[in-house]
């Protein structure tokens, strides 16, 4: 998991919580013991990785124009 390690700093996952989710939605899956609140946050990262290139070849463009 991408957590597994972060114990030193205080993170625990409630398990069945991290199982709960589903697809897209937001959520809490720190434990009620847990010094750090996890969450789960959904993204689009394909749109996000397309709107940077663009922002880049845009600048690049004006650039050597």
């Amino acid at each position: 998991m991408v957590l597994d390690g972060l114990e030193f700093i205080g993170v625990e996952v409630d398990e069945l919580a991290n199982r709960s989710v589903k697809r897209g939605e937001e959520a809490i899956i720190s434990s009620e013991n847990s010094r750090v609140k996890v969450l789960v946050i959904p993204t689009n990262e394909e749109l996000m990785i397309a709107r940077d290139t663009y922002e880049i070849v845009s600048h690049e463009a004006v650039a050597t124009a």
